[in-house]
């Protein structure tokens, strides 16, 4: 008897474990969404910690975040995943996140696709617009150089543009370099 109870009990630990890992995974799952122009999934991961806030519809990570997807990097202090709301019928908490909306970055933020860099304090990508914004000190680069310096970007993410604007505050600036022959 004593050892169908500790049969029982490994059995319902095996159990609640896997159902909170799929949980858990169900929730970080790389979700409809791109950062770059690859198919494939982002991936997220910190050196701190992860929350999912159901109720919210939001993933937070937080210390040294990294969203990867393909050649496409998001490196920050702050990440936070807005899920996208099913429009399937259902009660007013998120479930999973299977959608992406938004991806806020803040603090330390840097962008790298395999031609630009874009560096700033905090970034917003909409993937409604396929667009991400970059504001504060922003510094786009390709290669090593320094190529535009402005309080705001908006970057196409599809078309690979970026729109730098002062909106205001502060001034636009960029370098040329001339080329040797």
């Amino acid at each position: 008897m004593k050892r169908m109870i500790m049969n029982a009990v490994s059995a319902l630990k095996v159990t609640l474990l896997g159902l909170v890992s799929a949980l858990a995974l169900g929730a970080a799952a790389p979700a409809f969404a791109q950062i770059g122009q690859s198919g494939e999934p982002i991936i997220v991961e910190a050196d701190g910690s992860m929350e999912f806030l159901r109720e919210e519809g939001l993933l937070v990570w937080s210390d040294n975040v990294r969203a990867v997807q393909g050649g496409t990097r998001i490196t920050s202090d702050v990440m936070t995943i807005v899920c996208a709301e099913s429009t399937q019928p259902r009660n007013t908490t998120f479930e999973s996140c299977a959608e992406i909306e938004t991806v806020i970055a803040e603090g330390n933020v840097i962008y790298t696709t395999a031609e630009e860099r874009i560096r700033g304090d905090r970034s917003e990508y909409d993937y409604r617009t396929d667009t991400i914004t970059i504001t504060g000190n922003v510094i786009l680069s390709r290669g090593q150089d320094v190529v535009a310096r402005g309080p705001r970007v908006v970057y196409d993410v599809a078309n690979g543009r970026a729109t730098i604007t002062s909106e205001g505050n502060g001034s636009v600036a960029a370098i040329f370099e001339p080329v040797n022959n």
